[in-house]
Protein backbone atom coordinates (compact mmCIF):
# COMPACT_ATOMS: atom_id res chain seq x y z
CA UNK A 1 0.00 0.00 0.00
CA UNK A 2 1.28 3.49 -0.84
CA UNK A 3 2.27 5.65 2.10
CA UNK A 4 2.14 9.43 2.38
CA UNK A 5 5.74 10.55 2.80
CA UNK A 6 5.54 14.34 2.72
CA UNK A 7 3.64 17.34 1.40
CA UNK A 8 5.75 19.38 -1.03
CA UNK A 9 5.29 21.54 -4.08
CA UNK A 10 6.67 20.17 -7.33
CA UNK A 11 8.34 23.23 -8.92
CA UNK A 12 8.22 21.95 -12.50
CA UNK A 13 5.53 21.66 -15.12
CA UNK A 14 3.52 18.41 -14.94
CA UNK A 15 1.37 17.36 -17.93
CA UNK A 16 -2.13 15.98 -17.37
CA UNK A 17 -2.28 12.28 -16.37
CA UNK A 18 1.49 12.21 -15.76
CA UNK A 19 3.10 11.70 -12.35
CA UNK A 20 6.63 12.82 -11.39
CA UNK A 21 8.48 9.76 -10.10
CA UNK A 22 11.91 8.55 -9.05
CA UNK A 23 15.08 10.55 -8.55
CA UNK A 24 13.62 14.02 -9.08
CA UNK A 25 11.11 13.51 -6.26
CA UNK A 26 13.85 11.98 -4.08
CA UNK A 27 16.16 14.94 -4.69
CA UNK A 28 13.44 17.44 -3.75
CA UNK A 29 12.91 15.60 -0.46
CA UNK A 30 16.67 15.76 0.17
CA UNK A 31 16.82 19.48 -0.54
CA UNK A 32 18.51 19.06 -3.93
CA UNK A 33 17.47 20.65 -7.20
CA UNK A 34 16.95 17.97 -9.85
CA UNK A 35 17.89 18.55 -13.47
CA UNK A 36 16.46 15.38 -15.01
CA UNK A 37 12.77 14.60 -14.49
CA UNK A 38 10.96 11.28 -14.89
CA UNK A 39 7.22 10.96 -15.41
CA UNK A 40 5.00 7.88 -15.38
CA UNK A 41 2.09 8.65 -17.70
CA UNK A 42 -1.09 6.99 -18.84
CA UNK A 43 -0.16 8.03 -22.40
CA UNK A 44 3.58 8.92 -22.48
CA UNK A 45 3.61 10.20 -26.06
CA UNK A 46 0.62 12.47 -25.46
CA UNK A 47 2.12 13.77 -22.19
CA UNK A 48 5.47 14.44 -23.88
CA UNK A 49 3.81 16.33 -26.72
CA UNK A 50 1.82 18.40 -24.23
CA UNK A 51 5.03 19.28 -22.38
CA UNK A 52 6.70 20.27 -25.66
CA UNK A 53 3.84 22.61 -26.55
CA UNK A 54 4.15 24.25 -23.14
CA UNK A 55 7.95 24.26 -22.69
CA UNK A 56 9.46 23.97 -26.18
CA UNK A 57 12.59 21.88 -26.61
CA UNK A 58 13.26 18.82 -28.77
CA UNK A 59 11.08 15.72 -28.49
CA UNK A 60 12.27 12.33 -29.66
CA UNK A 61 11.39 8.69 -28.96
CA UNK A 62 13.85 6.71 -26.81
CA UNK A 63 12.01 3.42 -27.31
CA UNK A 64 8.65 3.92 -29.07
CA UNK A 65 7.74 0.22 -28.83
CA UNK A 66 7.94 0.43 -25.04
CA UNK A 67 6.48 3.94 -24.96
CA UNK A 68 9.60 5.80 -23.80
CA UNK A 69 9.94 9.44 -24.91
CA UNK A 70 12.35 12.25 -24.02
CA UNK A 71 11.93 16.01 -24.14
CA UNK A 72 15.31 17.77 -24.16
CA UNK A 73 15.33 21.32 -22.85
CA UNK A 74 18.26 23.60 -22.20
CA UNK A 75 19.88 22.19 -19.06
CA UNK A 76 17.10 19.67 -18.34
CA UNK A 77 15.58 16.48 -19.74
CA UNK A 78 12.06 15.14 -19.19
CA UNK A 79 11.58 11.38 -19.68
CA UNK A 80 8.11 9.87 -20.08
CA UNK A 81 7.39 6.16 -19.60
CA UNK A 82 4.13 4.19 -19.35
CA UNK A 83 2.47 3.81 -15.98
CA UNK A 84 2.80 0.08 -15.27
CA UNK A 85 -0.57 -0.93 -13.79
CA UNK A 86 -1.69 0.82 -10.63
CA UNK A 87 0.60 3.42 -9.03
CA UNK A 88 1.78 1.01 -6.33
CA UNK A 89 2.52 -1.69 -8.91
CA UNK A 90 4.61 0.79 -10.88
CA UNK A 91 6.69 1.69 -7.80
CA UNK A 92 7.17 -1.97 -6.87
CA UNK A 93 9.00 -2.49 -10.18
CA UNK A 94 11.65 0.17 -9.41
CA UNK A 95 15.18 -0.38 -8.14
CA UNK A 96 15.54 1.23 -4.68
CA UNK A 97 12.91 2.45 -2.26
CA UNK A 98 14.35 5.96 -2.42
CA UNK A 99 13.60 5.94 -6.16
CA UNK A 100 10.15 4.41 -5.69
CA UNK A 101 8.50 7.76 -5.00
CA UNK A 102 5.81 9.67 -6.87
CA UNK A 103 4.29 13.12 -6.55
CA UNK A 104 0.57 13.63 -6.89
CA UNK A 105 -1.50 16.72 -6.08
CA UNK A 106 0.99 18.25 -3.66
CA UNK A 107 1.98 15.06 -1.85
CA UNK A 108 4.79 12.50 -2.15
CA UNK A 109 3.88 8.82 -1.87
CA UNK A 110 6.22 5.88 -1.41
CA UNK A 111 6.54 2.30 -0.23
CA UNK A 112 6.70 0.94 3.30
CA UNK A 113 10.11 1.69 4.85
CA UNK A 114 11.05 4.68 2.73
CA UNK A 115 10.65 7.09 5.66
CA UNK A 116 13.34 5.17 7.57
CA UNK A 117 15.60 5.18 4.48
CA UNK A 118 15.29 8.95 4.28
CA UNK A 119 15.82 9.46 8.01
CA UNK A 120 18.84 7.16 8.26
CA UNK A 121 20.25 7.96 4.80
CA UNK A 122 20.24 4.33 3.64
CA UNK A 123 19.77 2.69 0.26
CA UNK A 124 17.56 -0.42 0.19
CA UNK A 125 16.32 -2.32 -2.91
CA UNK A 126 12.56 -2.47 -3.43
CA UNK A 127 12.98 -6.21 -3.97
CA UNK A 128 16.19 -8.11 -4.59
CA UNK A 129 14.76 -9.72 -7.73
CA UNK A 130 14.36 -6.23 -9.24
CA UNK A 131 18.15 -6.05 -9.56
CA UNK A 132 17.92 -8.82 -12.15
CA UNK A 133 15.33 -6.96 -14.22
CA UNK A 134 18.03 -4.45 -15.22
CA UNK A 135 21.55 -5.64 -14.44
CA UNK A 136 22.87 -2.09 -14.19
CA UNK A 137 20.93 -1.58 -10.96
CA UNK A 138 23.60 -2.92 -8.60
CA UNK A 139 26.22 -0.56 -10.05
CA UNK A 140 23.68 2.27 -9.90
CA UNK A 141 23.16 1.51 -6.22
CA UNK A 142 26.85 2.00 -5.47
CA UNK A 143 26.88 5.18 -7.56
CA UNK A 144 23.83 6.54 -5.73
CA UNK A 145 25.45 5.78 -2.37
CA UNK A 146 28.48 7.83 -3.45
CA UNK A 147 26.63 10.74 -5.04
CA UNK A 148 24.03 11.02 -2.27
CA UNK A 149 26.41 10.20 0.57
CA UNK A 150 24.13 7.34 1.69
CA UNK A 151 25.08 4.09 3.37
CA UNK A 152 24.41 0.53 2.27
CA UNK A 153 23.00 -1.59 5.12
CA UNK A 154 24.20 -5.16 5.43
CA UNK A 155 21.26 -6.71 3.61
CA UNK A 156 21.75 -4.32 0.69
CA UNK A 157 25.44 -5.21 0.49
CA UNK A 158 24.60 -8.90 0.57
CA UNK A 159 22.03 -8.47 -2.23
CA UNK A 160 24.53 -6.52 -4.36
CA UNK A 161 27.22 -9.12 -3.68
CA UNK A 162 24.92 -11.92 -4.82
CA UNK A 163 24.14 -9.96 -7.97
CA UNK A 164 27.86 -9.35 -8.56
CA UNK A 165 28.53 -13.10 -8.34
CA UNK A 166 25.72 -13.68 -10.83
CA UNK A 167 27.28 -11.22 -13.28
CA UNK A 168 30.70 -12.84 -12.84
CA UNK A 169 29.15 -16.19 -13.73
CA UNK A 170 27.00 -14.78 -16.57
CA UNK A 171 29.02 -12.19 -18.51
CA UNK A 172 26.40 -12.28 -21.25
CA UNK A 173 24.08 -10.48 -18.80
CA UNK A 174 26.36 -7.47 -18.42
CA UNK A 175 24.72 -4.13 -19.26
CA UNK A 176 25.74 -2.16 -22.33
CA UNK A 177 29.20 -0.69 -21.90
CA UNK A 178 27.96 2.84 -22.63
CA UNK A 179 25.58 2.59 -19.64
CA UNK A 180 28.35 1.23 -17.41
CA UNK A 181 30.62 4.08 -18.49
CA UNK A 182 28.00 6.68 -17.54
CA UNK A 183 27.52 5.21 -14.06
CA UNK A 184 31.27 4.94 -13.42
CA UNK A 185 31.80 8.51 -14.62
CA UNK A 186 29.06 9.83 -12.33
CA UNK A 187 30.55 7.88 -9.41
CA UNK A 188 34.02 9.30 -10.04
CA UNK A 189 32.69 12.83 -10.43
CA UNK A 190 31.04 12.75 -7.00
CA UNK A 191 32.83 14.29 -3.99
CA UNK A 192 32.75 10.86 -2.31
CA UNK A 193 34.32 8.98 -5.21
CA UNK A 194 36.79 7.10 -2.98
CA UNK A 195 33.91 5.90 -0.78
CA UNK A 196 32.02 4.67 -3.85
CA UNK A 197 35.08 2.83 -5.16
CA UNK A 198 35.53 1.12 -1.78
CA UNK A 199 31.89 0.00 -1.89
CA UNK A 200 32.41 -1.24 -5.44
CA UNK A 201 35.24 -3.45 -4.19
CA UNK A 202 33.47 -4.61 -1.02
CA UNK A 203 30.37 -5.90 -2.84
CA UNK A 204 32.37 -7.56 -5.63
CA UNK A 205 31.43 -5.22 -8.48
CA UNK A 206 35.02 -3.98 -8.94
CA UNK A 207 35.86 -7.38 -10.44
CA UNK A 208 32.82 -7.16 -12.72
CA UNK A 209 33.46 -3.74 -14.23
CA UNK A 210 37.13 -2.90 -13.49
CA UNK A 211 38.84 -6.31 -13.17
CA UNK A 212 42.28 -4.81 -13.87
CA UNK A 213 42.11 -3.01 -10.53
CA UNK A 214 41.20 -6.08 -8.46
CA UNK A 215 44.84 -7.21 -8.60
CA UNK A 216 45.76 -4.18 -6.49
CA UNK A 217 43.62 -5.36 -3.56
CA UNK A 218 45.92 -6.63 -0.81
CA UNK A 219 49.07 -6.03 -2.88
CA UNK A 220 51.80 -5.05 -0.40
CA UNK A 221 54.24 -2.43 -1.64
CA UNK A 222 56.76 -1.79 1.11
CA UNK A 223 59.48 0.82 0.83
CA UNK A 224 58.13 4.35 1.31
CA UNK A 225 54.52 3.15 1.00
CA UNK A 226 52.53 2.83 4.19
CA UNK A 227 49.47 1.31 2.47
CA UNK A 228 48.79 -1.69 0.19
CA UNK A 229 48.27 -0.79 -3.47
CA UNK A 230 44.45 -0.61 -3.53
CA UNK A 231 44.23 1.34 -0.27
CA UNK A 232 46.91 3.66 -1.64
CA UNK A 233 44.83 4.16 -4.81
CA UNK A 234 41.71 5.05 -2.83
CA UNK A 235 43.77 7.41 -0.67
CA UNK A 236 45.15 9.08 -3.80
CA UNK A 237 41.63 9.56 -5.22
CA UNK A 238 40.47 11.00 -1.89
CA UNK A 239 43.42 13.38 -1.66
CA UNK A 240 43.12 14.46 -5.30
CA UNK A 241 39.62 15.72 -4.52
CA UNK A 242 40.79 17.26 -1.26
CA UNK A 243 43.51 19.19 -3.08
CA UNK A 244 41.39 19.89 -6.18
CA UNK A 245 37.62 19.48 -5.61
CA UNK A 246 36.83 20.50 -9.20
CA UNK A 247 39.23 17.94 -10.72
CA UNK A 248 37.96 16.86 -14.17
CA UNK A 249 37.06 13.29 -15.04
CA UNK A 250 40.39 12.62 -16.81
CA UNK A 251 42.38 13.46 -13.68
CA UNK A 252 40.14 11.21 -11.56
CA UNK A 253 40.43 8.32 -14.03
CA UNK A 254 44.21 8.70 -14.14
CA UNK A 255 44.42 8.69 -10.35
CA UNK A 256 42.26 5.55 -10.22
CA UNK A 257 44.51 3.79 -12.75
CA UNK A 258 47.89 5.32 -11.84
CA UNK A 259 49.25 2.15 -10.22
CA UNK A 260 47.33 -0.45 -12.23
CA UNK A 261 50.63 -1.61 -13.78
CA UNK A 262 52.16 -2.62 -10.45
CA UNK A 263 50.90 -6.24 -10.26
CA UNK A 264 52.52 -7.01 -13.64
CA UNK A 265 55.85 -5.32 -12.82
CA UNK A 266 56.30 -6.46 -9.20
CA UNK A 267 59.77 -7.98 -8.80
CA UNK A 268 61.84 -8.66 -5.67
CA UNK A 269 65.15 -6.78 -5.69
CA UNK A 270 67.66 -8.56 -3.41
CA UNK A 271 69.97 -5.53 -3.47
CA UNK A 272 67.43 -3.37 -1.62
CA UNK A 273 65.63 -6.27 0.07
CA UNK A 274 62.11 -5.39 -1.14
CA UNK A 275 59.77 -5.54 -4.08
CA UNK A 276 60.04 -2.94 -6.81
CA UNK A 277 57.72 -1.94 -9.65
CA UNK A 278 60.04 -0.68 -12.36
CA UNK A 279 58.18 0.44 -15.48
CA UNK A 280 54.74 0.28 -13.87
CA UNK A 281 53.78 3.73 -15.18
CA UNK A 282 54.34 2.72 -18.80
CA UNK A 283 52.59 -0.65 -18.37
CA UNK A 284 49.78 1.02 -16.45
CA UNK A 285 49.22 3.57 -19.21
CA UNK A 286 48.58 0.77 -21.71
CA UNK A 287 46.25 -1.07 -19.32
CA UNK A 288 44.33 2.15 -18.64
CA UNK A 289 44.05 2.82 -22.37
CA UNK A 290 42.68 -0.67 -23.04
CA UNK A 291 40.25 -0.63 -20.11
CA UNK A 292 38.84 2.84 -20.78
CA UNK A 293 38.55 2.13 -24.50
CA UNK A 294 36.61 -1.05 -23.73
CA UNK A 295 34.28 0.99 -21.54
CA UNK A 296 33.65 3.33 -24.49
CA UNK A 297 35.07 6.48 -22.94
CA UNK A 298 35.73 9.17 -25.59
CA UNK A 299 39.12 8.89 -27.27
CA UNK A 300 40.33 12.26 -25.97
CA UNK A 301 39.47 11.23 -22.41
CA UNK A 302 41.25 7.89 -22.84
CA UNK A 303 44.42 9.40 -24.27
CA UNK A 304 44.66 12.13 -21.65
CA UNK A 305 44.13 9.69 -18.78
CA UNK A 306 46.70 7.26 -20.24
CA UNK A 307 49.17 10.11 -20.73
CA UNK A 308 48.78 11.14 -17.10
CA UNK A 309 49.34 7.57 -15.90
CA UNK A 310 52.47 7.31 -18.06
CA UNK A 311 53.94 10.52 -16.66
CA UNK A 312 52.92 10.34 -13.00
CA UNK A 313 56.34 9.01 -11.89
CA UNK A 314 58.35 11.74 -13.66
CA UNK A 315 60.66 13.54 -11.22
CA UNK A 316 60.51 17.30 -10.89
CA UNK A 317 63.89 18.96 -11.62
CA UNK A 318 65.40 21.11 -8.89
CA UNK A 319 66.69 24.01 -11.00
CA UNK A 320 64.07 26.58 -12.09
CA UNK A 321 64.98 26.68 -15.78
CA UNK A 322 64.88 22.89 -15.98
CA UNK A 323 61.56 22.89 -14.11
CA UNK A 324 59.99 25.30 -16.58
CA UNK A 325 61.31 23.18 -19.42
CA UNK A 326 59.80 20.11 -17.69
CA UNK A 327 56.38 21.76 -17.50
CA UNK A 328 56.60 23.05 -21.08
CA UNK A 329 57.17 19.52 -22.39
CA UNK A 330 54.13 18.30 -20.46
CA UNK A 331 52.00 21.40 -20.96
CA UNK A 332 49.14 19.46 -22.52
CA UNK A 333 48.76 17.45 -19.28
CA UNK A 334 48.69 20.43 -16.91
CA UNK A 335 47.47 21.06 -14.30
CA UNK A 336 46.14 17.50 -13.94
CA UNK A 337 49.61 15.95 -13.82
CA UNK A 338 50.78 18.17 -10.96
CA UNK A 339 47.72 17.41 -8.84
CA UNK A 340 48.06 13.68 -9.57
CA UNK A 341 51.72 13.81 -8.46
CA UNK A 342 50.76 15.70 -5.29
CA UNK A 343 47.91 13.29 -4.44
CA UNK A 344 50.17 10.30 -5.10
CA UNK A 345 52.83 11.67 -2.75
CA UNK A 346 50.29 12.42 -0.07
CA UNK A 347 48.86 8.90 -0.31
CA UNK A 348 52.32 7.32 -0.26
CA UNK A 349 53.52 8.45 3.14
CA UNK A 350 50.76 10.67 4.39
CA UNK A 351 53.08 13.68 4.62
CA UNK A 352 51.04 16.73 3.70
CA UNK A 353 54.05 19.01 3.20
CA UNK A 354 55.26 16.89 0.26
CA UNK A 355 52.02 17.51 -1.64
CA UNK A 356 52.09 21.24 -1.00
CA UNK A 357 55.74 21.32 -2.08
CA UNK A 358 54.81 19.91 -5.50
CA UNK A 359 51.95 22.38 -5.95
CA UNK A 360 54.04 25.26 -4.62
CA UNK A 361 56.88 24.61 -7.02
CA UNK A 362 54.40 24.43 -9.89
CA UNK A 363 52.83 27.76 -8.97
CA UNK A 364 56.22 29.40 -8.45
CA UNK A 365 57.62 28.10 -11.76
CA UNK A 366 54.56 29.31 -13.67
CA UNK A 367 54.29 32.79 -12.19
CA UNK A 368 55.41 33.79 -15.66
CA UNK A 369 53.13 31.92 -18.08
CA UNK A 370 54.71 29.36 -20.37
CA UNK A 371 55.10 30.47 -24.00
CA UNK A 372 52.40 29.17 -26.29
CA UNK A 373 54.28 29.54 -29.61
CA UNK A 374 57.83 30.26 -30.82
CA UNK A 375 58.80 33.87 -31.49
CA UNK A 376 59.72 32.95 -35.07
CA UNK A 377 57.55 31.15 -37.60
CA UNK A 378 58.63 28.05 -39.48
CA UNK A 379 59.20 30.14 -42.61
CA UNK A 380 61.42 32.57 -40.69
CA UNK A 381 63.44 29.68 -39.26
CA UNK A 382 63.92 28.14 -42.71
CA UNK A 383 65.09 31.47 -44.15
CA UNK A 384 67.44 32.15 -41.23
CA UNK A 385 69.04 28.70 -41.17
CA UNK A 386 68.77 27.88 -44.87
CA UNK A 387 66.58 24.85 -44.23
CA UNK A 388 63.94 23.12 -46.29
CA UNK A 389 60.70 21.80 -44.82
CA UNK A 390 61.41 18.79 -42.66
CA UNK A 391 62.09 17.48 -39.14
CA UNK A 392 65.03 19.86 -38.58
CA UNK A 393 62.67 22.85 -38.70
CA UNK A 394 60.52 21.25 -36.01
CA UNK A 395 63.57 20.58 -33.86
CA UNK A 396 64.66 24.21 -34.21
CA UNK A 397 61.22 25.51 -33.23
CA UNK A 398 61.12 23.17 -30.22
CA UNK A 399 64.55 24.34 -29.06
CA UNK A 400 63.48 27.97 -29.45
CA UNK A 401 60.27 27.43 -27.47
CA UNK A 402 62.21 25.77 -24.65
CA UNK A 403 64.70 28.66 -24.60
CA UNK A 404 61.76 31.05 -24.30
CA UNK A 405 60.35 29.01 -21.40
CA UNK A 406 63.72 29.09 -19.64
CA UNK A 407 63.83 32.88 -20.00
CA UNK A 408 66.92 32.91 -22.21
CA UNK A 409 65.06 34.38 -25.20
CA UNK A 410 62.54 37.21 -25.07
CA UNK A 411 62.67 39.05 -28.41
CA UNK A 412 62.86 38.16 -32.09
CA UNK A 413 66.45 39.41 -32.23
CA UNK A 414 67.39 37.14 -29.33
CA UNK A 415 65.52 34.28 -31.02
CA UNK A 416 67.58 34.69 -34.23
CA UNK A 417 70.83 34.85 -32.26
CA UNK A 418 69.84 31.76 -30.26
CA UNK A 419 69.02 29.71 -33.37
CA UNK A 420 72.31 30.61 -35.05
CA UNK A 421 74.10 29.55 -31.89
CA UNK A 422 71.97 26.38 -31.71
CA UNK A 423 72.79 25.51 -35.36
CA UNK A 424 76.47 25.99 -34.70
CA UNK A 425 76.30 23.63 -31.77
CA UNK A 426 74.56 20.93 -33.82
CA UNK A 427 77.05 21.28 -36.66
CA UNK A 428 79.96 21.02 -34.21
CA UNK A 429 78.40 17.97 -32.61
CA UNK A 430 77.90 16.33 -35.99
CA UNK A 431 81.54 16.97 -37.03
CA UNK A 432 82.90 15.95 -33.64
CA UNK A 433 84.52 19.36 -32.94
CA UNK A 434 85.29 19.38 -29.19
CA UNK A 435 85.77 23.09 -28.53
CA UNK A 436 82.48 24.51 -29.75
CA UNK A 437 80.49 26.12 -26.90
CA UNK A 438 77.34 24.27 -25.74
Amino acid sequence: MLRLVAHIDFPFYTPKDAFPVGGAVRDLLLGRRPTDLDYAALDPEKAAEEAKRRLGGSLFPLDPERGHYRLALRGRTLDFTPLEGRLEEDLLRRDYRLNALLWRQGAVFGLLGVEEDLRRHLLVPVREENLYEDHLRSLRGVRLAATLGFGLPQRTREALARHARFLQAHPEALPARERVKEELARLLLSPKAAYGLRLLERVGLLGVYLPELVLLVGLEQGGVHHLPAWDHTLSAVHHLLWLWPEAPLEARLATLFHDVGKPLTRRFDPEVGRFRFLGHAEVGAEIARASLTWLRFPKDTVERAAGLVRRHMDRLPEERKALRRFFLRRQDLLPDLVYLMAADRLATRGVETEAWEVLGRYEEALKDPLPQRPLLSGEEVMALLGLREGPEVGRALKALLEAQAEGRVGTKEEARAFLLYWRGGREAQASGTPDHPH
